[in-house]
């Protein structure tokens, strides 16, 4: 029997826990032509929560995913773009000749593969103009193509906020100047990086500002976790109890990644019924599973940075005098110094006014080998 859960890909159906009410609000929004701008830390679930929108809108929109992660310039970010576009020709079944007549100065290369599939890619070298010039007809095919379809387009852009690397802020202005005259289309800005990607969108020096609904995503709510996980335990033929399911949700942090993560290693090894030394040993195989990678994130940070870390694990408050004495934190600007490298890596988050070790197994790991 397969493992009923799944972490480390994108998740729908069944593997997809709840979100019932930001999957209808994101539908209104997208059918309203409403931008939004989706910001959490990472884990939690946005690239598969857009994936279930998208396929809920199935026929009613077309849809373009772009994974700006991958790109480190604007060359980069041009050719993920363009094939993006083309991959959602090529998923309707278009002629090649169709996909092409769009493009006029990016030239796509069209081969087909062992599969019988067609494989697009786009040499810059063949095309006339520069990268710039190429960019801004990239930008107006989304609404061309909606145009052409009498069809709302919906353009996802995830790790939106690795942008802001491309030729400074100019990057940012030149592409808002193009999409804000899109009317047939709705945009859809994702972001883990929270310090970077707020910034972008509420600094009113910044292009981006005010330019789409700001829509921060929320953890899954306990009741929903545990009622999810005893669902998925049971379709795997095997039985859980409520107390023993919110203890994972807890040790889990009410992050769907490890909820999942923890629930799978305990689904592998566990009876009939889950015990509580099942969690145990599940958390104890993670732990012994990541312990490398664990080790390397805590010795790329500074000293001052792993004492910060250590503080954060015994108290959320690390900026009273007598934490930062307790701890040899120094003053309140180079523990903020600190902070900022560690939000930087992504082993540090904060929400709602508060700092806060984003992996909870991290943390976990940090209590048991270095916390003061």
């Amino acid at each position: 029997m397969a493992n009923p859960f799944r972490y480390g890909k994108v998740v729908t159906g069944e593997y997809f826990c709840d979100r019932i009410r930001e999957i209808e609000e994101l539908i209104s929004c997208i059918k309203a032509g409403q931008n939004v701008f989706i910001y959490s830390n990472r884990r939690l679930g946005k690239t598969s929560l857009i994936k279930v929108v998208m396929e809920a809108l199935a026929g009613e929109v077309i849809t373009i995913y772009v994974d700006v992660h991958r790109a480190s310039s604007v060359a980069q970010f041009l050719e993920i773009y363009s094939k993006a576009i083309s991959q959602t020709f090529l998923a309707r079944k278009e002629k090649i000749e169709k996909i092409a007549n769009f493009f006029r100065r990016v030239i796509p290369n069209f081969e087909v593969e062992k599969d019988g599939n067609w494989k697009v890619s786009f040499d810059f070298s063949r095309t006339k103009v520069g990268v710039e010039r190429a960019l801004e007809e990239v930008y107006e095919l989304p609404e061309k193509i909606a145009k052409d379809y009498k069809k709302r387009v919906v353009v996802t852009f995830d790790e939106f906020q690795e942008v802001s690397q491309f030729n400074g802020k100019q990057f940012e202005k030149r592409m808002r100047s193009f999409i804000q005259h899109h009317s047939e289309v709705c945009y859809i800005f994702m972001g883990s990086k929270t310090h970077i990607i707020l910034e972008m969108f509420r600094d009113p020096n910044r292009a981006f500002y005010k330019s789409a609904k700001v829509y921060p995503l929320p953890l899954i709510c306990t009741e929903e976790l545990v009622n999810f996980i005893c669902k998925r335990f049971n379709s795997g033929n095997k039985r859980i109890s409520n107390l023993l399911a919110k203890e994972i949700v807890e040790l889990s942090e009410n992050i769907p990644y490890y909820v999942q993560m923890l629930c799978s290693t305990i689904w592998l090894n566990a009876r009939e019924e889950v015990k509580d030394f099942d969690i145990k040993n599940a958390l104890e195989e993670i732990l012994l599973g990541q312990n490398e990678l664990f080790y390397s994130w805590h010795d790329f940070c500074s000293p001052h940075q792993r004492a910060v870390l250590s503080a954060l694990v015994k108290t959320g408050e690390i900026f009273s005098q007598d934490n930062r004495l307790l701890y040899n934190l120094g003053s309140s600007a180079s523990v903020q110094t600190s902070l900022r490298a560690l939000m930087k890596s992504g082993l540090v988050s904060k929400d709602d006014g508060k700092y806060h070790i984003v992996d909870p197994f991290f943390r976990i790991w940090l209590e048991r080998n270095v916390a003061i």
